[in-house]
Formats: structure tokens, sequence, C-alpha cells
């Protein structure tokens, strides 16, 4: 069971998001209901933890194993969701990945994948430096993009 649930005043999601950057390039996503791109990854389940969860989301997303190299944000952000008008809280853990299989990087890009045999999510190679451009969430991504940290940073973001 994921650790997600609504209440009258809105959603609570709790997620974990992956980056995979390879040669000057960051791997993000769209979905088939987002009219923005985001980074890998999705919804802690009740009793597995960010680690276990993201290796698992990235599994069942790209069909490949990663490892974790370091955890790089904790992220709150309270957002109203565009595609439905709900608001969120979220909290998320972002984490920078390590390839344990190359295979994804002789994918065409864009790629497509299905998810659970049913929601196509499609996947692109973009330069670390055209991130600020695009319309992407979280928005702290696009300034912090190019100067990873070393330790874990804590990240507030209001977007309502």
């Amino acid at each position: 069971m994921d650790i997600s649930f609504k209440t009258e005043q809105g959603h609570f999601n709790y997620r974990v998001a992956g980056l995979i950057i390879h040669n000057g390039h960051i791997l993000i996503m769209k979905d088939e209901t987002s009219p923005y791109y985001y980074i890998p990854g999705g919804r802690v389940s009740l009793h597995e933890s960010a680690e276990e969860a993201i290796k698992r989301e990235i599994k069942e997303e790209l069909r490949i194993d990663v490892r974790i190299n370091r955890m790089l944000w904790l992220a709150e952000s309270f957002f109203v969701e565009e595609t439905n008008g709900e608001t969120f809280h979220e909290i998320a853990f972002y984490f920078l990945l390590d390839l344990v299989d190359t295979s994804i990087f002789e994918r065409s890009n864009p790629f497509v994948l299905k998810e659970n045999g049913e929601q196509r999510l499609r996947f692109y190679w973009r330069l670390l430096t055209e991130l600020k451009d695009l319309y992407m969430y979280p928005l702290f991504l696009k300034e912090r993009i190019l100067n990873l940290p070393e330790a874990l940073e804590h990240i507030i973001e209001r977007r309502c």
C-alpha cells in the first residue's frame, strides 16, 4: 500500500525520485496525463524504506537495476496539481543513482515504456543546462541541477 492519502484539506504523498545523469544529460519523463516533465520515481509503500522504494520504482518504470550513489535532497512541496486542481503536501527524497545495467543508453531518445502494461511513460535524455527552460517540476531542480550537493539538503517549495 502506497503512503498516499486524501483528506478534505488535500492529498498527502510520500515519494522518491532518482536522478540518472550521463554525459551531461539527465533522464526525465512525462506520462500520458501530465503536461510537464519530472524525475523518474514514485510512491513509497508502507514498511518500505526510501532506498528500497527508489530501486523498485526504477525497476518498474525503466526495467533496469540501479545503485544509490547518495541522497541529494529531502523536499517538502506544497502545490496544486495542474491536471486535476487537487492540493498536495508531498515529502520526497531525491537520490543520485548509478546504473548497474547501462543498456538504457542504447535506447532511442525519447523512448516509451508501459507501466504495469497500461500507462505509457515517455523518457527523454535532456542536457542539464536545458532544464531551466523546460516545463518541469520540481522547480528547485532547475536551479540546483548544475551544482549537486555533497551533503543532504532540505528544500521547501511552495507553489500554491
